[in-house]
Order: C-alpha cells, then structure tokens, then sequence
C-alpha cells in the first residue's frame, strides 16, 4: 500500500478516535434524554423505578432503583429521582420545592454535554431552594442569582435527588409526599421531532460503533449545543469522515478505517477509569469532579461509568476495579474491605458503596442488596469498631453474611458515594483484599 494511502487511513482512524472521545459524552446525554422521555410513546407508564416523563414534564421515582432500571449508568440505591429534561428553545421553566426539613436533598442543572450547569440543596441553601428560573442564553456562564439560571444548551436535565432510609418502613412514603409537592411550569409537551424518533430507534451499540449512525447521532446531538460548546477541530474532523463515507470509491475502506478508529476511542475511555484522577489503593478518585475544563478525556471517561456526577463539593464518588494486587475484580475471587475505626468515609450526608456490572448497571441477588451504606441496618462491627464489608458472588458463612455484598460471577465495579465530603480530607478508602 502506497505511503500516502496508509497515512491517509490512519488520519481517519485517528480523527475517528478523537470524536469519539469528544462525542461519546454528548451521545450518551442525548441518549439519556431520549430513554426517559420516549419520543415513540412520550405518555407510557414508566416503572416505579424510572423518573421517565414526556418532555418538558417531571416524572417521579417512586422506589429505589434496582437491575430493572438500565436507562442510565451506575444508578444509586440512596435517593429517589424526579427527573425532567426540558426544551428550553420552547421557552422559560420555573421550579419550586418544598421544605425538606434537615434531608439531604439536590436539584442538579445538567447541560447537553454532560456538564453540570448548576447543583443547589441542602448543602447551598439550607431546607428550602427559592423558585429556580431556568431559560437559554448563548454564550452563558452559570448563574444562580435570584433563582435565574442561564443553561447554554437547548436541552437541559433536571435532576433532583431526594435521601431516603429504606431501613425506616415510613420514610419511602414521606419522600414520596415531598416529590408531589415539587411543581415544574413550562411550555407543553411538544410534538415528537422525527430526528428523535429516529435516533431513538437506533440500538445504543450502533451509534457507538458504526460510523454512520456514530456520526448522525453527533451531528444531531451538536445542534443542540451552544456553538462555543463545539470545538472547531470537531466540525472539521465530523465533516472530514462525513466526506470520506459519501466518497464511492474509497467508502467500503473508509468505514472500515473509521469503525475501527472508534473502537480505539472506546478501548482509550475504558481504560481510562482505572486511572481517572489520582489512584490510592486501587481506588480512582476524581478530585475535579464534573470540573472537566479542556480535559476531554475525563469527560468521556466520567460519563462511561458515572455520567452526570455532582461537583465535588456536592459528592465524590471513588471507583474501583482492581484489587490489593492490581487485579480486575470478578467474582470468581473473594474479597473483603475493613473500615477502620476512625476512617470511615467522611461525608456529612452519607455514603454508600454498590456493586455493579462492568457495563455499569446493578445485579441482581438473592438478597436484593446492590449496596452498603451508612444506613444498612443490622452490620457486624468488629471487636475494635472496624467494619469488614465481603464482596463475592456466594453467601458467605452464616456469622458474616450480614455484611455480605453480593457481586456478579464476572469483571464487576465498586463505587463509593460520599455525599458533602469533608473539604480538604486527605481520606483513602480501603484497598479491595482478595482472601485466599
């Protein structure tokens, strides 16, 4: 193969490779938006697991979430979502909520491409959020003042989490009664757009790896954005593959070169969540939180395994798939986490850690437990106050099966979620000890 040639296939793997790393946040919000709101049947009953609602309208989470609820990545079993994603080109939403007391609760802005706008809760502004005022302004820096909150992009999630003590029988029900009491007004429903519709029909592992759909899907999703949100390297490069699939001649090569460049932008995101911010005994802890700045990287590499995460001073959410020796954990092995007295995660809200799939979602058990948190009732403390949590797939023996986390039988992930961190805390949590 000539010299000129071979270049030119690897400057289209390459260009492939980086839209992916830039796309893949942006596809997977729009994704997002499309699986709650459902542009093929916007008025279906959702589970009362899902916060799914027609556009423009807020849907409820009526139980917490378990292996049913696939729309999203790494759900959390500690709140209840309302969830809404609004059309803010339709024109301007206002919100209001009620006094929630001294529960920990958010109301989280989400931006198109994965970004957090805004979040306001309990750790901003007490038990109750004056009316919030969400409308578009292009450019647009985050504002918060008088409740007015300018979003860049034409969709925006709005994402309130709500605490709830499944250990206390009447606390789902009080949390259910706080989530009627919150009130969007807006613009209607509009009608299903055919471009959704049809990205909706699109299987999730098509838009991520064949070329045509990969592109339709970002060409889409970057409408939706501010122009300032679209680098121009990313129009020229979307361009530049666009050009090359219509090419006749060379386009069977094209799309071959150009799949295989996503593949390796996917293969880059993977195995960035190992290593995502610093790493302390096999943990990744993302110190940035959704501050991702230029790092494009980060962006794709958050919204893999935990899209839409809290600043850090909101939330922090360690992640971990290796063991105490470097090794992926998979529930063939055994594994136990000690908390030590004094070292438990240091969170003014809560924590929890959950068990998920190496795709991201929740697994189901006989104990229909996908986490222990700060709440699980009924633990076995050590003698010195420690905490030993096991994760495996088989029920441990009877005087520990308390603290038993169950896992898959296969490559699984831990996430701890520490909700109003200590500032400044130089915490580490534990390594993940494989028991011989």
């Amino acid at each position: 193969m000539p010299i000129e040639i071979e270049s030119e296939r690897r400057d289209l793997r390459d260009a492939a490779s980086a839209l992916q790393v830039w796309g893949f946040p942006v596809i997977f919000a729009q994704r997002l938006r499309l699986r709650f709101t459902d542009p093929s049947s916007p008025h279906a009953q959702r589970p009362s697991t899902s916060a799914g609602a027609p556009l423009n309208c807020l849907g409820h989470q009526r139980e917490l979430s378990n292996p049913t609820l696939t729309a999203g990545v790494a759900p959390n079993v500690d709140t209840l979502y309302s969830l809404a994603f609004v059309d803010l080109d339709s024109g301007t939403f206002e919100l209001r909520l009620p006094d929630f007391g001294d529960r920990c609760y958010s109301v989280q802005i989400g931006e198109a491409d994965s970004s957090t706008n805004t979040v306001v809760g309990q750790r901003t502004h007490g038990s109750r959020i004056p009316p919030i005022t969400l409308f578009r302004q292009t450019p647009a820096p985050a504002e918060v003042a008088d409740g007015r909150i300018a979003c860049r992009s034409r969709f925006v999630m709005i994402a309130i989490r709500i605490l709830v003590d499944p250990s206390q029988g009447a606390d789902m029900n009080a949390v259910n009664d706080l989530q009627n009491q919150i009130v969007l007004t807006g613009p209607p429903t509009p009608p299903t757009a055919r471009a959704d519709l049809a990205l909706s029909a699109v299987a999730r592992s098509d838009e991520l790896r064949r070329p045509l759909d990969f592109l339709a899907a970002l060409d889409h999703a970057t409408g939706n954005l501010a122009d300032s949100d679209v680098p121009t390297w990313v129009r020229h490069a979307h361009r530049r593959l666009v050009d090359a699939l219509d090419d006749p001649v060379e386009r069977r090569d094209a799309e071959r070169d150009i799949a295989d460049g996503l593949g390796e932008g996917l293969e880059a995101i993977a195995a960035q969540v190992k290593s995502m911010g610093r790493i302390v005994n096999g943990w990744a802890i993302n110190d940035a939180g959704a501050d991702f700045g230029a790092d494009h990287l980060l962006r794709a590499t958050v919204a893999w395994s935990q899209i839409y995460i809290n600043p850090a001073a909101e939330a922090l959410y360690p992640v971990c798939e290796q063991d105490d020796e470097g090794l992926q954990l998979t529930g063939s092995n055994n594994y136990a986490i000690t908390f030590r007295v004094g070292h438990f995660p240091p969170a003014d809200y809560f924590w929890s850690m959950t068990v998920y799939h190496a795709q991201g979602l929740l697994y189901a058990n006989e104990l229909d437990r996908y986490a222990i948190t700060d709440r699980t009732p009924d633990l076995k403390h050590n003698e010195d106050g420690s905490l030993t949590v096991l994760v495996r797939n088989g029920c441990p023996t009877t005087g520990t099966a308390a603290n038993w986390l169950p896992c898959p039988p296969g490559d699984f992930r831990l996430m701890l979620r520490l909700y109003g961190p200590t500032p400044n805390s130089c915490w580490s949590p534990p390594p993940v000890v494989r028991l011989r």
